[in-house]
This record gives structure tokens, sequence and C-alpha cells, in this order.
């Protein structure tokens, strides 16, 4: 069983994540992870922040709905659950100090080509989406880092808050349960780790409640901005931390 201060460090941290899912649409693992892992192993980060993120994701679906493009993002959807198997054999398998540095890196550069480059476009989208779909399921069933990527590659389609927000939930919320049947089948659902998600859920929905209250019409701009932000801080205290511990 967890300590009690981990069950509620636990609790109040992944709730800012569902406020912060009820904000942007994204970000769940990037603002959690590299705070969690100060107190919990990294499989147990992983598991709990991937399995309490289809309540946050699950819920904007249900929000954004109306600007859901399932027909088109259907193909993505499949090549993320595609991408699940990888990333929970990642989980069980490899060390990942030295691939979440150079994925902290590829996330930065990205983010700097949006920020300097207004009319930042992606080429071939019906080809790069499924890619990119299944590299981020990858990056975030087995490192928690995978979403930038493709919140990157909604913003390089030209598409507004909404859309960005309601194509992100239905690619994570098909994701996040592929790879919860992926732990489950590898044996990673502990008591702790259980204990911990039934502890969290509940922050999550309400966070999640209050920001969309009170987040319901930020504009664009703003919206850009706070993506933007999220990203680069996020990358940077992952890429601190990773090469902190390959040094030390």
């Amino acid at each position: 069983m967890p300590e009690l201060i981990q069950i509620v460090v636990t609790a109040v941290i992944l709730a800012v994540a569902g406020f912060i899912i009820g904000a942007v649409g994204f970000g769940f693992g990037l603002t959690t992870s590299p705070t969690l892992l100060l107190f919990l192993d990294p499989q147990t980060v992983v598991v709990v922040v991937n399995v309490v993120a289809i309540i946050a994701f699950a819920l904007v679906l249900v929000e954004t709905r109306e600007h859901a493009k399932f027909r088109e993002q259907t193909p993505l959807a499949i090549a993320g659950a595609v991408g699940t198997p990888i990333g929970v054999f990642a989980l069980s398998e490899l060390d990942s100090s030295v691939l979440r540095i150079a994925i902290g890196v590829l996330v930065l550069a990205l983010t700097a080509s949006v920020v300097f480059r207004s009319e930042w476009r992606v080429p071939y989208p019906k080809i790069t989406g499924p890619v990119l779909g299944l590299v981020s399921a990858a990056m975030t069933t087995g490192l928690t880092i995978g979403g930038p990527i493709l919140v990157l590659f909604f913003l390089g389609l030209g598409m507004k808050r909404q859309e960005v927000r309601a194509s992100m939930a239905y690619f994570f919320t098909v994701m996040y349960i592929a790879a919860a049947i992926g732990y489950a089948t590898q044996g990673l659902f502990t008591v702790e780790r259980l204990v911990l998600i039934a502890a969290a859920a509940p922050g999550v929905a309400i966070a999640f409640w209050v920001a969309t209250r009170l987040t319901g019409r930020m504009n664009e701009t703003i919206f850009r901005l706070a993506v933007v932000v999220i990203i680069a801080v996020s990358s940077i205290v992952v890429l601190a931390r990773e090469i902190a511990q390959v040094l030390g």
C-alpha cells in the first residue's frame, strides 16, 4: 500500500493536470511526471498517469464532440492504438534516459518551429499523421511525454482551439484505453498503483469541470501561447532531469 503522503500528493498533482487538460486539452503527462518522479518509481508514474488520463480525455471528448472530426482522425487513432504495445514494452524492458533526452530535444525544436514560423504547416498530413500518431502513442505509453509532437501536428494543420482539443481527446482516449489493456496483460497493475488511481480520479474530474468554466472563452492567441509555454517548460524540465541522471 502507498503511504498517505504519496496518495495525497499524487491526487493533488493529477488534479492540477486535470485543470490543464480542461483548459488546453493536453499536457497531462508532461505536467505531472517530473514532480511525481520525485517520490514514485518511474513505472508507477507512467501507469498511474496514463490510466487516470483516460478520465480526463474522455471528459474533453464529450465536451468537444461537436468539433471532433471522427472520420478524418480515425486512421491516426488506430495508429495510436497500434503504437501502444511499443511503449508498453519499452516501459517493461528498456532504459529510457537517453531516449527521453532525444525526445526532449526534438520537441523543443518543433516548438521553436511553431513559434518562429507563424505559417508553419505539416507536409503530407495523411501520411505524417498516422506515423506521428504511432510515435506519439509509443512515447506516451512508455514515457508519458508523447503529447507535444501530436499537438504541434494539429497546430500545423491550422486547427483552432476546440478542434485541437477534440482531436487530442479522440486520439488519447483510444490510445490510453489500449495502453491500460497492455498494462494489464503485462501485470503492471499492482495494489499500490490501483489505490493511487482510485484516489486521483475524482479530483481530476472536478478540476476539469472547474477549468472548463474558467477558460471556456480563451481566445486563439492565448491558447497558442499556453500550448507553447507548457511544452517548452515541461520539455526543459524533463531534459534537465534526465541529463542530471546521466551525468550523475
